[in-house]
């Protein structure tokens, strides 16, 4: 999907086009959204906040725990239960 970077990257390059060049680009994209548009903008966030990494990470917990019970998950598990879960790895 195209980020918000790549969005303002074509934009910025608008402005070095001659304007008959910008209309057909204009042009070009109502035709594209007609055939092919959605009704609402696209959404492709990936980003997920604190919370939301914590309920996965718990739920990861709870279900392997309930698969696997004689495991000792330790620490990590009861840390999660009241800290923020760390941010992904990059």
């Amino acid at each position: 999907m195209v980020k918000p970077k790549e969005i303002a990257e074509i934009a910025l390059a608008l402005w070095y086009l001659p304007a008959e060049k910008v209309a057909e680009v204009g042009e070009l994209v109502r035709q594209l959204r007609r055939e092919h548009g959605l009704p609402e903008p696209v959404d492709d966030s990936d980003d997920l906040d604190e919370t939301a990494r914590r309920d996965i990470a718990l739920a990861t917990f709870r279900r392997f725990e309930a698969e696997h019970p004689d495991e000792d998950w330790g620490t990590d598990y009861a840390a999660l239960r009241g800290q923020p879960c760390p941010p992904p790895a990059t």
